[in-house]
């Protein structure tokens, strides 16, 4: 049986809205991810954050299919293709966000061995809750978006040049992710799963945290250079 353009039957117009709009607000922050690392050289999502990402996105674009339909099945591997820029990128220049001494080799042996233990983990979970509950990866894909908004605000904290970090993709990251949340708790599926939208819940407050701190440093960077 082929699978529809898009899944009208177990989900509803709003939740096609929601969770389709908020895809594609991500695609944008990859696109502006790309352009910024082309200027700066320098990664703006942190490399643990690249490489539970890019595990999740490898599984979720050719391991495991989702339900939702062939719109979403190429959506997911639009994100991949993408990924696949950010990670190669993440294995040239990867190593500047790291505070210790380390070479870009040892930064890559890093992040290969981190991306095949996120794949391994994040395999048999898929098959144990994502495939039989959820048919489109969100429960595993909230616990890579928990780890990814939390280690968003450490890099942030610890890079002296705040001009890596956009502003406008904080907001598209976080809009993103608050109507993928949005979506989670309209869909009948999982209506009363708040194990579920507690991860959605925490994540958006992690993304605020981010973007106040954001403007707090820049502020105050700009206050810093005007008194200079």
């Amino acid at each position: 049986m082929l699978m529809p353009f898009v899944n009208m039957q177990d989900y509803t117009l709003l939740d096609h809205l929601l969770f389709g709009i908020g895809c594609f607000l991500w695609v944008i922050v990859y696109i502006l991810v790309l352009i910024n690392i082309r200027k700066f050289k320098f990664v703006e999502i942190p490399m643990i954050a690249v490489t539970v990402n890019f595990a999740w996105e490898t599984l979720w674009s050719w391991t495991f299919v989702s339900n939702m339909g062939m719109l979403y099945v190429w959506g997911y591997r639009s994100w991949f293709f993408l990924d696949c820029f950010i990670v190669f990128f993440t294995l040239k220049y990867g190593y500047k966000q790291l505070q210790l001494n380390v070479s870009p080799t040892a930064s890559r042996i890093a992040f290969v061995a981190f991306w095949v233990a996120w794949l391994v983990m994040l395999y048999f979970f898929s098959v144990k809750f994502d495939v039989p509950q959820s048919g489109m990866g969100g429960y595993g894909g909230y616990w890579c978006n928990l780890i990814m908004s939390s280690v968003y605000i450490t890099l942030l904290l610890r890079t002296k040049n705040l001009e890596y970090f956009s502003v406008f993709g904080a907001w598209l990251k976080g809009l993103g992710t608050f109507l993928v949340t949005l979506f989670c708790i309209n869909h009948a599926q999982w209506k009363g799963e708040w194990f579920l939208y507690s991860l959605g819940i925490a994540t958006a407050l992690l993304d605020a945290v981010y973007i106040c701190t954001l403007y707090w440093l820049k502020k105050k960077q700009t206050a810093n250079v005007s008194m200079g």
